[in-house]
């Protein structure tokens, strides 16, 4: 066997969209296909009780759909980055790219951090996380365009697959500022 299953499960880990969003945005003709560059700069931290100096932070990126709450794609995650005098610094650049151009396409940002495990793997917990607007139903208001500054709210974005969370999350415990400079329609 030339590959072994690891290797297979993490070529083929994308999680499709569900078939409602899809039947949707064909009847609604939102399908042409569309592409943003985030400019992901750093994170920082508001509370100094909550630091962890001794792990290391991930950022991870993931589409999800907030009519049908259900995460798709495949995950994207930034290369692993220490903190210092309060900031982790990112400074990534992120290609994200669908052909589902609903208002209820959204992607999502999460802080991870993780910890060293006995066999060398890494134990992820969520810190933070926050959404991102891609497409709005306002056609005087432009897609995500622009430079900005977002709060993640503390805890892990599988709070969005809540029953009782249908629209924005109404978290009042903001911990960390994530600076993108840059989002841009390609």
């Amino acid at each position: 066997m030339a590959d072994d299953w690891k290797q297979v499960f993490e070529r083929n880990r994308m999680v499709p969209p569900h078939s409602q969003t899809v039947r949707l945005a064909v009847e609604s003709r939102f399908t042409q296909s569309h592409g943003f560059q985030l400019t992901l700069n750093r994170v920082t931290y508001q509370s100094e009780s909550d630091i962890h100096y001794f792990v290391t932070y991930q950022l991870r990126a993931t589409l999800f759909d907030r009519n049908h709450q259900h995460f798709f794609g495949k995950t994207w995650k930034s290369s692993p980055q220490t903190i210092k005098n309060n900031k982790i610094t990112f400074n990534e650049v992120l290609y994200v790219h669908t052909s589902l151009t609903l208002p209820s396409t959204l992607l999502v940002l999460e802080l991870v951090s993780l910890s060293p495990r006995p066999d060398c793997s890494h134990q992820a917990l969520g810190r933070g996380f926050t959404v991102l607007e891609l497409f709005t139903n306002r056609p005087d208001t432009p897609a995500a365009d622009g430079e900005r500054r977002l709060n993640l709210h503390h805890g892990s974005p599988r709070a969005l697959l809540h029953p009782l969370i249908k629209d924005a999350v109404d978290c009042k415990n903001t911990l960390f500022i994530l600076s993108i400079y840059q989002v841009y329609s390609l």
